[in-house]
């Protein structure tokens, strides 16, 4: 478990505060909190390692995007994004993306209406849409879980809920991800940390919605200043 300072994603100087963020340490987190000069270092590393067939002018390019990519990251405020891959030998192919924010909720009640949170968080309605969503308790106090099976248009279109009848008519030509989202939060409301995490393979949502679920609903907010032994990054 780490923990991670952070500014709501509507970002009010005042709300500043820090999660304990309950994630894996051993992931590759593109906006760990780091010196630029080290960040560029483990990127170099990465790379290098991924792509040794490409010329070192290639790789030098590809470490720049991530570079960037790290920036608008860091500036859009995710206090996380984990990257897991899993080769084919190894009981894959898999590569998960779940990243983590800390946003503004409406006050929450009992009977918040998953819909609505679904359209301010992410901007599309559930209603009459294929996914899975439910509610349960957190270390926060509320949690609400959605998985999705997204659909790619041939034109590059994403649909994060879609129909039952996109779905069942999808064919080669449109691409299809597995999504899962946790959103976690205090009895009051205010604010929470939103676990998001998408996967190349479809049939895999389960299991990657299974570590979302476990992310956010075992995080907490810290009122106090972190303990010196913690690690701490800023967004």
């Amino acid at each position: 478990m780490s923990t991670a300072t952070s500014t709501p994603l509507s970002a009010r100087p005042s709300a500043a505060g820090a999660v304990n963020l309950y994630a894996p340490t051993d992931w590759f987190d593109l906006v760990e909190d780091i010196s630029e000069d080290s960040t560029r270092a483990r990127y170099e590393d990465l790379i290098n390692r991924s792509y040794p067939q490409h010329e070192p002018s290639v790789r030098a390019d590809f470490t720049a995007a991530l570079l960037t990519w790290r920036g608008i990251l860091r500036k859009q405020g995710l206090i996380s994004y984990g990257l897991v891959t899993v080769p084919a030998k190894d009981g894959g192919p898999a590569v998960w993306q779940i990243m983590a924010a800390v946003v503004d909720v409406p006050t929450v009640q009992a009977d918040l209406d998953l819909g609505e949170v679904a359209v301010r968080l992410l901007g599309e309605d559930l209603e009459g849409r294929v996914a899975y969503t439910e509610s349960y308790p957190t270390q926060m106090g509320f949690g609400l879980g959605i998985i999705s099976q997204p659909v790619m248009s041939p034109e590059g279109d994403l649909t994060l809920f879609p129909t039952e009848e996109a779905q069942s008519g999808a064919d080669a030509s449109v691409g299809r991800i597995g999504l899962a989202v946790s959103l976690s939060c205090p009895p009051g409301g205010d604010h929470g940390l939103l676990v998001v995490g998408n996967c190349l393979d479809p049939e895999q949502v389960v299991p990657l919605a299974g570590v979302v679920a476990v992310i956010g609903g075992n995080s907490t907010f810290v009122d106090d200043a972190p303990d010196a032994d913690e690690t701490e990054s800023e967004t």
